[in-house]
Formats: C-alpha cells, structure tokens, sequence
C-alpha cells in the first residue's frame, strides 16, 4: 500500500505540472503589453496624431478605416511615460495597453462612460461598440458632439468583447472570444487539455482503485498487481505528455 500511495502522489504531482504548464501556453493571446509601453512605429499617413487607431497590415501601419476591424495594433500617444523601438520623425509611439486619449465620433451612438470602443469607417476615428467584434478599449468619459470627432480617455485593452448597450455582455464577449477565428487554435488547444486532464484522473483513480481491489482479494499477488499498476501509470504519463505536446503545436500553428 505504501508503493500504491507514493505512486499516487508522484501521479498527482506530474497532472499538477501539466495543468502548469498547459494555463499560460493555452490563454497567453489574452496578455497585451501589462506595462502599457509605446512602441515607436511608421504609420504609412503623415495626418497622423494623437488619439488615432492604428492597425497593423502587409502594408505596414495604417489608421484603421474599418469597423471592428480585427487588425487593431493600438492608439497613438503624445507623451509615453516609456517607449520602445528607434524613435525618429517619421514614427509615433503607440500603445497597446493602458489609459490614453483616443479619438472618437457619435457615428454609432452617443458614448457613454463605460461604452466599449471600436474602430469605425472614418480612418482613425473609433467609435461606440454595439455588437460584437474587435474593440480598442473602455470609457473612462462620455462624448456627445455629433459634429465632429473628439479625444475622450479610454483604458487601451485591444481584445474580442461583446459591445456595449445591453445586459449579458460578459456572456457574449465569451462567445465572441470562443467563436473569433482568430482565437480558434487557442479554443481548440484549450478543449484538448481539458479532455485530457478529465480522461488521465478518471483512468488514473479506476486503475488504483482496480489495484487496491485486486490486491484485496489475491494478497499473494501484490507484487505483481503494482508492477502492472506502475505500467499502467507509466503508459498515461506518457500519452499525456504526448497530448501535452499536442497542444503545444496546435498553439504554435499560426505563429
């Protein structure tokens, strides 16, 4: 009984270590610059300024011209506290994360403070966030003018959310997080290792629990009941570790 606890602790301690391993590979697309660093970068517009959405294409960096456009590197700052990147004249810092000013229109509704931000059809310009897609940021002040475009403070969080507008959002920011294509590798690898960890426990409790049985009822043959529970044990390790390695290159896929 002493070799079937040990083992079981051992057994333990190696799922412990996938579900380590497998946390931050699996929803590491969810990290966006926590440092809120500006990266300097040439916008392909000498128009650019403070505030403006920039997206990042084959051409290079444009001011994004597109609604929920899924391209959206980050928002053009004056004074970065930091930045990264050779800074020159023909580049502007541009944040990822973080509170800065953007530049907004009432296009798609009066904001609101809270409102979730997008970009829009005028380049540049982001707007309020009515449905779901790709968006910029939040809030943190109102904006009515419909005459023109103005800066509000926004938190820069560039992700997949729900819009704003109406109950439920956390719930269709979820779906829209599961069913961006963008984020279908990330899903995918995250079903696997959660069918994985169910499927290695309840094979590995049945075997310990068929040992201890068996043993109870043929003493003589204990030794030869853990040997082949050790198999058993060595033979899950491995298949898990090969599905862990699966994982590992449905993530990798699309880098």
């Amino acid at each position: 009984m002493a070799i079937i606890k040990s083992f079981s602790l051992l057994f333990f301690l190696l799922l412990c270590c996938l579900v380590l391993i497998l946390a931050p590979l699996v929803f590491a697309q969810t990290i966006n610059n926590p440092q809120a660093l500006a990266v300097n970068v040439e916008v392909k517009d000498s128009s650019v300024s403070e505030g403006d959405i920039i997206s990042v294409t084959k051409e290079g960096y444009v001011k994004a011209a597109q609604p929920y456009d899924s391209l959206i590197f980050g928002v053009v700052v004056n004074a970065p506290i930091l930045s990264v990147k050779a800074k020159s004249d023909n580049t502007k810092p541009v944040v990822s994360s973080g509170e800065a000013y953007v530049l907004v229109s009432t296009s798609n509704g009066e904001i609101k403070e809270g409102d979730v931000i997008t970009s829009s059809a005028t380049a540049g310009v982001g707007q309020k966030a009515t449905s779901a897609g790709n968006t910029v940021g939040k809030a943190l002040a109102e904006y009515k003018d419909s005459s023109k475009p103005g800066l509000i403070p926004i938190i820069v969080n560039i992700g997949y959310g729900g819009g704003s507008g109406g109950s439920g959002g956390s719930l269709f920011s979820l779906i829209g997080i599961v069913t961006n294509p963008d984020n279908s590798r990330f899903v995918l690898s995250a079903i696997i290792a959660i069918i994985l960890f169910i499927a290695v426990t309840v094979t590995f409790i049945r075997m310990v629990s068929s040992g201890i049985t068996a043993i109870g009822r043929n003493p003589l043959a204990k030794g030869t009941i853990v040997r082949s529970m050790v198999i058993a044990g060595v033979i899950i390790a491995v298949l898990a570790i090969a599905g862990v390695g699966v994982i590992i290159a449905i993530i990798n896929l699309g880098k």
